[in-house]
């Protein structure tokens, strides 16, 4: 575990918690970083297994981490090991939780889900400790489906979610993203990438930790981007980029592990391939792009088929299934987007349709008003 509360209590004090993954986590921050604006004290929780240990001490926030992670499902001995520990590991964590909260007394406690996200709300209801949640996916995370009854509000990252709720402490806010994405100039940004700016660009990215499954299909068909002249930008994580970063020696192609300047990415591509995750949809439908969207098919509750759905229906995005890679119809779709510019700005005025840029205000206000 990891503690930096070496901190002077400005303002009341509020615990967030949730990490794991970029997804959970961004929400987080960008709730955090708006109510520390407004006078608040800020202390994160997170887990020391995901991505957050690295953000938080990086960025140097207020934060605590617990030393819990999910159930592991493959059968490797190093799974088993874990998932034998996990009890444990759930006690531990559970008492530390109780332990912070009666020591910081904070007004509220705000979870974004992931792994750390649950024990911390858990606590908190058993020390009469106003909770809320921020759910980003149309299907609520087993944390928000435990907590629901005992939340003081749920902000809903999709409108599609409000049916899921009978009880009236849900709201639909659209879903927060960082505060430093900013709209620049689309040939700028080709420009600085070292792209043609005459040229369409495409942007494949998978989330915070790379997409293995699509990887290994595009290192497998990269002649598609080559002998089209494709301009292509590609995020692949850090499991893939050893292996892969050898197209870089292609003028057209840029490999990168972790992509720092998303506005930037964002910004200058025309065409956007993407899993289905709330956050990435969320980014997109904020810079107003064309997608093309592959869902993670072991997502939970199918939750990013059923996010990718929400847009399809809306003639926002179009739908690739993981299986109907090896059929050629991503590069299929991308010609034909290519190829039709006013198909591209239909898919990104619809886009722009469900963009929700204020829901980090719309939170921030509904959080202040209930505390």
């Amino acid at each position: 575990m990891y503690i930096n509360i070496n901190i002077s209590i400005m303002g009341k004090m509020i615990f967030i918690t949730g990490g794991g993954t970029g997804g959970h986590l961004f929400p987080a921050i960008s709730i955090g970083e708006e109510l520390i604006k407004r006078g608040f004290s800020i202390i994160y929780i997170g887990s020391k297994h995901g991505i957050e240990k690295k953000y938080f001490k990086k960025n140097r926030l207020t934060h605590y981490l617990l030393n819990i992670k999910g159930i592991q499902r493959n059968l490797s001995f190093k799974s088993i090991i874990n998932n034998i520990l996990l009890p444990f590991r759930f006690t531990i964590s559970y008492i530390l939780s109780i332990a912070l909260i009666k020591k910081y007394k904070p007004v509220t406690i705000i979870g974004t889900g992931g792994y750390a996200s649950a024990l911390p709300l858990i606590a908190a209801r058993h020390l009469n400790i106003p909770i809320m949640i921020q759910e980003q996916n149309s299907i609520p995370g087993i944390t928000t489906r435990l907590m629901a009854k005992n939340a003081k509000k749920i902000f809903l990252g999709f409108k599609y979610s409000e049916k899921l709720f009978t009880s009236n402490n849900s709201i639909y806010t659209g879903n927060p993203i960082r505060k430093d994405l900013k709209i620049l100039n689309k040939n700028e940004c080709k420009s600085n990438l070292k792209f043609d700016k005459n040229k369409k660009l495409v942007l494949i990215i998978g989330g915070s930790q790379g997409a293995r499954p699509i990887n290994k299909y595009i290192n497998e068909n990269i002649d598609f981007f080559i002998k089209n002249d494709i301009q292509l930008m590609w995020q692949v994580g850090s499991l893939d980029y050893n292996k892969i970063n050898r197209y870089n020696k292609y003028k057209n192609i840029k490999i990168t592990e972790f992509i720092t300047d998303m506005s930037e990415a964002y910004s200058a591509a025309d065409i956007v391939v993407s899993r289905a995750g709330a956050i990435a949809i969320s980014e997109l439908t904020f810079f107003k792009k064309a997608m093309i969207l592959i869902p993670l098919p072991s997502a939970a509750n199918n939750h990013q088929n059923i996010n990718a759905n929400y847009l399809n229906e809306r003639k926002a995005c179009i739908i690739i299934n993981q299986a109907e890679l090896n059929e050629k119809k991503l590069e299929k779709k991308i010609l034909d987007l290519l190829k039709n510019e006013k198909k591209i700005n239909q898919l990104k005025q619809n886009a722009d349709s469900l963009s929700m840029p204020k829901a980090t205000i719309n939170i921030i206000n509904n959080i202040t008003r209930s505390i």
